[in-house]
């Protein structure tokens, strides 16, 4: 991919299966792997022909991120470390298993005095990257440049998911589990509502085009209802 790409909207778009799967990533690592989600996007519509090997520049960074070159160098470097040394665990609707645990990268490489990473994810995540149904999750990067907290991130996402329905129901449970959320939020509701789903909430209200609110069924499900401020 070239700079002149990433000169383009920035748009990023995953397969719904990368949305819904469970991980927790810092935020140096989730911006890595946005830089590369974003050169997927203008090739969402040709899986194929997309490489498993990105490039990640610290120039990039920095331009998206608005941090210094010192830092942006930094933050790449920890980035990549993040993702190298995590794994990402699917639920595949299809075939003999419940869950998948996969290591997100095959490889890692700094360029010798050139500021720019060579990343090589692991084939068998490629597919979720770039999707194995045809439904996306889109956004700008834009929309969320604000948000500096993954978990809250994750929401925003899984939030962009239902935008055109208007409505998402979830559980405690399902929350817990695909935001690896600590012990104490998972054992708690009301300490997850405090801590993390009220928080999170104004962070997205204020932050991006959504503006979304949370309350909870009689059966314990928890419904948000979501309206998108550019549609």
């Amino acid at each position: 991919m070239t700079t002149e790409t990433l000169k383009k909207p920035v748009n990023i778009s995953q397969s719904n299966e990368l949305t819904e799967a469970a991980y927790y990533l810092p935020l140096q690592a989730k911006r890595v792997l946005w830089l590369c989600l974003m050169q997927c996007y203008p090739m969402k519509d040709d899986p194929d022909s997309v490489s498993p090997i990105f490039t990640v520049t610290v120039a990039d960074y920095q331009k998206f991120f608005k941090v210094s070159v010192d830092t942006a160098s930094t933050d790449v470097k920890k980035g990549v470390t993040a993702l190298a040394g995590s794994s990402v665990v699917f639920y595949p609707k299809e075939g003999e298993f419940e869950e998948v645990k996969r290591p997100w990268l095959a490889e890692a490489g700094l360029k010798k005095g050139r500021g720019k990473w060579q990343i090589e994810f692991n084939y068998k995540v490629m597919p979720y990257l770039m999707g194995l149904t045809s439904q996306f999750t889109t956004y700008s990067l834009y929309d969320c440049g604000k948000i500096n907290s993954v978990r809250v991130i994750r929401l925003y996402e899984s939030l962009c998911q239902y935008r055109s329905s208007g409505v998402w129901i979830t559980t405690q449970d399902w929350l817990s589990e695909r935001f690896m959320l600590p012990e104490s939020q998972r054992s708690n509701f009301a300490e997850m509502k405090r801590t993390f789903i009220n928080p999170a909430l104004k962070k997205i209200n204020a932050n991006t085009p959504l503006k979304a609110a949370m309350t909870q069924n009689d059966d314990g499900r928890l419904v948000f209802t979501i309206l998108d401020s550019k549609s």
